[in-house]
């Protein structure tokens, strides 16, 4: 099977894309991947904790300091998870991209 779609003329003209492929560009060509939204969302998790954990240094109560702990825990376990799940969006955006390279001739990666 090939990774173009077959044009007018008879000649493979544009990469045949799946479904899934197809929902997968739209979904991110819609998302917010700014440097700024990453980071307010990791503050927004780590930063209850911290606090959490900091008032328990505070205070000399080492059972808040020690819940704040594992709280940091699970939120970094939280993320190894999603990025595990993550791997198959990666894996069909590089399809994506092996497709769409694939129409450009050699040399013809940058055009100015």
């Amino acid at each position: 099977m090939s990774a173009f779609g077959e044009g007018r003329d008879g000649k493979d003209s544009r990469p045949a894309f799946t479904d899934e492929e197809i929902r997968l560009l739209r979904l991110w060509s819609v998302s917010d991947v700014s440097a700024a939204r990453q980071l307010s969302a990791q503050i927004a998790y780590f930063a209850t904790p911290a606090v959490f954990g900091i008032y328990g240094l505070a205070t000399g109560n080492l059972v808040i300091v020690g819940v704040a702990f594992v709280c940091i825990l699970l939120l970094l376990a939280w993320g190894v998870v999603s990025s595990w799940r993550d791997q198959r969006n990666s894996i069909l955006m590089q399809s994506v991209c092996a497709k769409v390279l694939a129409m450009l001739g050699a040399g013809e990666e940058r055009k100015q």
